[in-house]
């Protein structure tokens, strides 16, 4: 290695680790890409592990300082229900082998009915399917370290950005847009909603995982003023043009759509005022998010 250092990214073909990766290389550190082709990276090495294989992940976490969390699950019930809890024992078990730190990425959804804004002193009360399952990995990691497991949680608002292909901002709105399509917004777009930029996250990750303040605790993402769907759309378009998704059509396809089933108990998030506060973030590392301005028009523009 080059570095006694070694910073482990586990996921790290997703658009999360990809700007992880980028973000600790950036600081020319040794960077290790893991997932399950093993993709080349242009961020460190790589290397193929399936994260539901303990011993795959022992392997990949041997020698490392810090390992990084982003991977992505299916968006269903079952697969969160059945991969992700095997996904958090390999890594906390991978960890405490190789006496790495652990930056696992998260989202709000154990948060529940969200407070208004959500900071990281929330209360975990989780009101969805999805929610329960992450608050299930919040006890893990808390159990784990009784057992000499240093981590810290980073959570951050939907995310959108540069080959974010999984983001509902990215595939309903600027997908569209570059499309010649009307974008379309989920159930009131009248609604306040954060949304967090990948780069942002991935440099914020970068962050918590070499500076010492960070260790042990829960972090929001620095995340930008939320902004209303119709303001997205119009910074986006610079037209106020949009259709809406509402919540009989979404029950409707939920009949025949396991996508739109899965994306129902959520709906919770858009129909009410959804705020991430990443303030404690800001103040303690001086690092501001990306405004939406300068952010979203170029995502609408390139492909």
């Amino acid at each position: 290695m080059a570095s006694n250092t070694q910073h482990v990214v586990l996921g790290g073909t997703g658009v999360v680790g990809r700007e992880t990766a980028a973000a600790l290389s950036a600081e020319h550190l040794t960077v290790l890409s893991v997932s399950r082709s093993g993709a080349p990276s242009a961020s460190g090495d790589s290397r193929a592990a399936d994260l539901l294989d303990a011993a795959a992940v022992a392997e990949a976490l041997a020698g490392a300082t810090v390992a990084y969390l982003t991977v992505g699950v299916p968006y269903t019930v079952k697969a969160w229900r059945t991969q992700w809890p095997v996904i958090v024992k390999n890594t906390i078990d991978g960890c405490l082998a190789s006496g790495s730190r652990l930056v696992y990425f998260d989202n709000v959804y154990a948060y529940g009915i969200p407070p208004q804004p959500m900071t990281e002193s929330s209360p975990i009360r989780p009101c969805s399917r999805k929610g329960e399952v992450r608050a299930s990995l919040l006890r893990m990691l808390d159990a784990a370290q009784e057992k000499g497991l240093v981590y810290t949680v980073a959570r951050s608002a939907d995310f959108y950005g540069p080959g974010a292909a999984t983001s509902v901002f990215n595939t309903f709105v600027l997908d569209r847009i570059r499309d010649g399509k009307e974008p379309i917004w989920l159930f009131d777009a009248r609604q306040p909603h954060s949304m967090t930029y990948t780069p942002d996250i991935g440099r914020a990750l970068a962050v918590l995982g070499t500076d010492r303040r960070a260790w042990g605790r829960t972090w929001h993402l620095p995340t930008a003023p939320a902004l209303t769907g119709e303001e997205y759309i119009a910074l986006a378009s610079g037209s106020s043009r949009f259709r809406t998704m509402s919540a009989t059509t979404m029950r409707i396809g939920a009949l025949v759509n396991g996508g739109a089933r899965e994306a129902l108990e959520m709906a919770y998030q858009y129909t009410r005022p959804y705020l991430l506060d990443s303030f404690l973030f800001e103040r303690t590392f001086g690092i501001a998010p990306t405004p939406y301005a300068e952010a979203i028009r170029p995502l609408a523009l390139v492909r």
